[in-house]
């Protein structure tokens, strides 16, 4: 059935893995009403919550990074997806401020592997000529979990209370465990359900693009941390174009239920359906950016154009978006905004992998936890910073500016210093195994 495109479905069992991921990343987020109010939270301390999960992701994103280099992301992601699942039922035995931080510490470190050992399974289980769509794919679930969950989400915490939902998503994860260490391996030529004819084809195009080369050499550390000097400009512009588009991701994820709520009105069920959409755009903008993306480059063989233009480009859409959000005053209007913001921010988000998989393919384990770091780095500070502001000024206005200007600095940033280099055999268009949907 999926064994003639083994590759893609592989692919597509990661992107199931990142629904279920920014499913339970939301769940807290939703059920900031009903937990504020039986706790008494202020939004300060609230914000302090929604960061905790944080201060355990940035620092094992980059150890887990490191980990699908040297043990591969099999093992990696069976242990993160078992830790983040006992911690999001956890949550809902969380009677305190400080039980609940400590909670979601522990389940911030589960998710540690999350993206810098999806971005290793794509570099080993997809050509170079893929990268964009493979990553779409996959990260769209980052857009698609909370478009999908956020609605069942807020039935269930307005239907059965806020705990609901922590158990539900918990089982899940430990659900997909077990599909995962039955249907994956490391490398595609370890697989005995992946036929030999797509193994070869896979092989190759790696080969011309002198990766799979690079990936068999045994690295030292010192070698795994390296940045060649030719391309540092382009991969710490990478790294900020990831921080950039993480701040207004993850100033989203953790306050948009609030702001919705508090600032426009909708109540706890038409709060989650209305952050579906931002969302759902967001996962548009993953996947159809990504082959947009991947067209440009066979189309003009430049990484320029097709990544680093592409990336600013969207970045500033994103900006004007989220600008326009907190001036308009009709509150389908706003989300109208949001919606094409978040459309914005999944473009920009689909492009930085490919570019850290392109730059230094041998390192993609390594600068994918880089990438998580600096993504994610911003959801320690921005719902702190986004909780006092509100508890200042009584409105999120000055949070959203905060936010456009960041995303200003990465607009400038990835037009100026991003410059991937380009492979002489981009342009070429060697039949690939036709993709059958089943």
């Amino acid at each position: 059935m999926f064994k003639k495109n083994y590759r893609w479905f592989i692919i597509g069992f990661l992107t199931i893995l990142m629904i279920i991921n920014f499913m339970d990343r939301i769940v807290i987020s939703i059920a900031t009403e009903p937990i504020m109010e039986e706790f008494g939270f202020t939004a300060s301390q609230w914000g302090w919550v929604l960061s905790a999960f944080f201060w355990g992701l940035v620092p094992f994103s980059f150890i887990a990074g490191l980990a699908a280099d040297k043990v591969g992301p099999k093992k990696v992601y069976t242990w993160g997806v078992a830790v983040w699942s006992f911690f999001t039922i956890a949550t809902a035995g969380a009677w305190n401020l400080v039980t609940f931080f400590i909670a979601r510490v522990f389940f911030g470190a589960g998710e540690g592997p999350t993206m810098s050992n999806g971005v290793r399974v794509i570099s080993n289980w997809t050509s170079p000529k893929e990268y964009s769509s493979a990553y779409g794919l996959a990260f769209s679930g980052v857009y698609l979990g909370p478009a999908i969950g956020a609605p069942i989400i807020g039935w269930m915490v307005a239907t059965f209370g806020w705990r609901s939902p922590f158990y539900v998503l918990g089982v899940l994860g430990f659900l997909w465990i077990i599909g995962w260490k039955a249907w994956f391996t490391n490398k595609p030529e370890e697989s005995s359900i992946m036929q030999e004819e797509e193994k070869r084809w896979l092989m190759n195009e790696q080969d011309k693009a002198n990766i799979t080369q690079e990936k068999e050499k045994k690295k030292s550390m010192k070698e795994l941390l390296s940045i060649p000097k030719g391309v540092r400009a382009t991969i710490f512009s990478n790294w900020w174009a990831a921080f950039c588009f993480g701040y207004a991701l993850y100033f989203l994820m953790t306050w948009l239920p609030g702001y919705l709520n508090m600032e426009r009105g909708f109540n706890l069920e038409s709060m989650g359906f209305a952050m579906a959409f931002p969302y759902l755009g967001a996962a548009i903008g993953i996947m159809g950016g990504g082959r947009i993306a991947d067209y440009l480059l066979r189309r003009t063989g430049s990484r320029r154009i097709a990544r680093a233009y592409w990336c600013s480009g969207s970045l500033l859409l994103a900006m004007i978006s989220l600008l326009l959000t907190v001036q308009v005053e009709a509150a389908l209007l706003a989300v109208a905004c949001l919606t094409v913001g978040g459309v914005a921010i999944g473009a920009a988000g689909g492009v930085v992998g490919p570019v850290a998989a392109e730059t230094l393919p041998a390192q993609a384990g390594v600068q994918g936890g880089f990438l998580q770091v600096f993504q994610t780095m911003p959801g320690i500070f921005a719902p702190v910073i986004t909780g006092y502001i509100v508890e200042a000024t009584q409105s999120f206005s000055n949070a959203f500016y905060l936010t456009s200007i960041i995303l200003l600095s990465g607009v400038i940033t990835t037009f100026l210093f991003l410059r991937p280099p380009n492979n002489n055999d981009i342009n070429n268009d060697e039949e690939q195994p036709k993709v059958a949907v089943h």
